[in-house]
């Protein structure tokens, strides 16, 4: 927290809205002076996330996830708290500080292996450019039709059959071995030395969103196999939480808003020369959900572009489910047979592959249309199959006009009556829930992600106290004079307390969300979201300040009565008069003060 002065995150935060970027992620609805929606870090049905645009805080009382604009950041995207604040500083054009502490050594490290990354993007690309144009990589790149200019921008390179030469390459500029092999670029091998991964191959620079060189994918120029090969995860590259190409068609896809998914580095690159320029692929896996959270933030429509072999692949349309669960539109196009985009676009131009987008079809009628081609719907046990397969995904739509229409036209098609599809439906969402239950509850025991609330115990005294001393200064200075911070037992609000007692009164305000950057070492983000986003009726807040003041110093002088009462029966016990005679008096003095 230290590395970025308080007075640059109050900036921030001043020049952005929790509303307005919460809500480019996930859609929210107005609730009386707040909004709500379902929790995007847990299976819920009935919304109990709620984002206070007058704290600038948001709370989840489903899985007790909380905090400011930074922390969701953190929680969504999964990143650490500087790239959080980048992300922010970057939409509100507020310049950070150059210098920054080394003292975490994470940061460093992903700092590092972005230049080292970057360095091997240049050696290799530095390769391709002295070829002659006789040599095989350049003349593989020339039967791919890319053009010079492409290749700049996609910073396309090329590996030679060296077993050394990157890694020799970055050792004479300084860069450490153990960091090298950190980044992916070399493979330790049985005799203990270190030797290039990419050899004799046509290299790709992966990108993240903000254009950092986070890994490499590498293709033979003749039929070898593996055709690909990719950089192992590192501290910068998972590739379950990236899009190759996205750097590149962010602005695009929000310009058109939509973005078309293909498969492979060189599909995205020839669309882009050919002008299609809100193209990104998956990096060959199937999509995640943190892939389409990430392409969430600049378009809700996607349009998946399959070969025709792909096409029939109930296993790859099962997967675009993941799309509806995250209130996605997805469509499919198809190309034609023996043909990727990049061979498509090389044959026939880019009018004909327009035209291909725009035949695109909903993942339900697409995938009606395969079920339907492949059984024979006059017989029961047919039209049930095909049924049941297709309320799987109907099953993952949210909108509920949109689920009833595709409960209707389901029955329509393969003529049965619509309460039956209904009766079904009710079948699958209890399997479905069924396993989902039982799925959460694997996560959270192997401590993948926030799915069971973790209760926050604090006595109603001191969590409504606090409560009224965040919302009004006023409140801080009477509680000032009549407690101390070691007076409240849960130790998170004592840690608040201190805070507060220790503040300029006369300044008039809280800040909640800036209060949080402050003590976030000391209390956790969301006991704070908890204890101001909970809706408690306060209707006189005066006599309720007394009370919980009242009630709190009975409580801790409960606590103190009971543990002299057992400190003294212990020196009753053990014959110890002078200590039984001092307690015996320390017993009735606090009875005295009436504390």
């Amino acid at each position: 927290m230290a590395k970025i002065p308080e007075n640059i995150l109050n900036e921030i935060q001043d020049k952005c809205d929790i509303v307005e970027v919460i809500s480019s992620y996930i859609p929210l609805k107005p609730s009386g002076r707040n909004f709500k929606a379902c929790c995007p870090f847990h299976h819920e049905k009935t919304p109990s996330f709620v984002v206070s645009p007058d704290k600038q805080i948001y709370h989840c009382f489903g899985c007790n996830s909380g905090g400011n604009v930074f922390n969701f950041l953190k929680e969504y995207e999964k990143i650490d708290f500087i790239d959080a604040v980048k992300m922010l500083a970057e939409k509100t054009g507020v310049k950070l500080p150059e210098s920054r502490s080394h003292g975490d050594q994470d940061d460093s490290l992903v700092s590092t292996l972005y230049s080292v990354n970057d360095i091997a993007a240049n050696y290799y690309s530095s390769l391709l450019e002295k070829l002659g144009s006789s040599l095989e990589p350049k003349r593989y790149i020339a039967k791919r039709g890319l053009d010079e200019a492409i290749i700049k921008k996609f910073r396309v390179g090329y590996a030679d059959s060296s077993w050394k030469a990157l890694l020799d390459y970055l050792l004479a500029r300084g860069v450490k071995q153990d960091i090298i092999l950190k980044a992916g670029l070399v493979i330790k091998g049985k005799d203990s030395s270190y030797y290039d991964i990419f050899r004799d191959r046509v290299i790709f620079p992966i990108f993240d969103a903000r254009d950092k060189v986070i890994g490499f994918g590498a293709r033979v120029m003749d039929e070898t196999l593996p055709k690909y090969i990719n950089s192992p995860e590192t501290a910068v590259y998972k590739k379950g939480q990236h899009l190759y190409g996205l750097n590149f068609a962010k602005a695009h896809i929000k310009e058109r808003n939509f973005a078309i998914i293909t498969e492979g580095y060189l599909d995205v690159i020839t669309c882009h020369q050919y002008g299609v320029n809100n193209t990104i692929a998956s990096l060959g896996t199937a999509l995640t959900t943190e892939q389409i959270r990430l392409l969430k933030r600049y378009t809700h429509n996607i349009v998946m572009l399959y070969d025709a072999d792909q096409a029939g692949e109930m296993a790859s349309l099962r997967g675009l489910d993941l799309f509806l669960e995250e209130d996605m539109n997805v469509k499919i196009a198809t190309l034609e047979k023996g043909h990727d985009p990049d061979s498509f676009l090389r044959k026939f131009g880019k009018e004909k592959f327009d035209e291909i987008i725009k035949k695109s079809k909903s993942l339900f009628t697409y995938k009606l249309n395969i079920l339907q081609s492949r059984s024979n719907n006059t017989e029961p046990e047919s039209k049930a199959e095909t049924i049941r397969e297709m309320l799987s995904t109907i099953n993952r739509v949210r909108n509920a006009i949109i689920k009833a229409e595709y409960i209707k036209l389901l029955a329509q098609e393969l003529s049965v009556k619509e309460d039956a599809v209904w009766e079904e439906l009710r079948k699958v969402r209890t399997h479905f829930e069924r396993r989902t239950t039982n799925d959460l509850s694997t996560s959270f025991r192997a401590g993948e992600r926030r799915n069971i609330a973790k209760p926050i115990d604090i006595s109603p005294a001191e969590k409504i106290l606090t409560k009224l001393m965040l919302e009004d200064v006023n409140v801080v200075r009477i509680v000032r004079d009549e407690l101390k911070p070691s007076d409240f037992r849960n130790q998170d609000i004592r840690n608040i307390a201190e805070s507060l007692f220790s503040i300029n009164i006369e300044d008039g305000l809280i800040d909640v969300s800036k209060l949080i950057n402050s003590i976030e070492d000391k209390v956790p983000q969301n006991i704070i979201s908890f204890i101001v986003n909970e809706e408690v009726e306060i209707r006189d807040r005066e006599k309720n300040v007394c009370d919980c003041i009242m009630t709190i110093k009975k409580e801790n002088r409960s606590i103190l009565l009971k543990d002299i009462q057992t400190r003294l029966y212990a020196a009753q016990k053990s014959g110890y008069e002078e200590e039984e005679k001092r307690l015996v008096e320390e017993f009735n003095q606090l009875i005295k003060r009436g504390l």
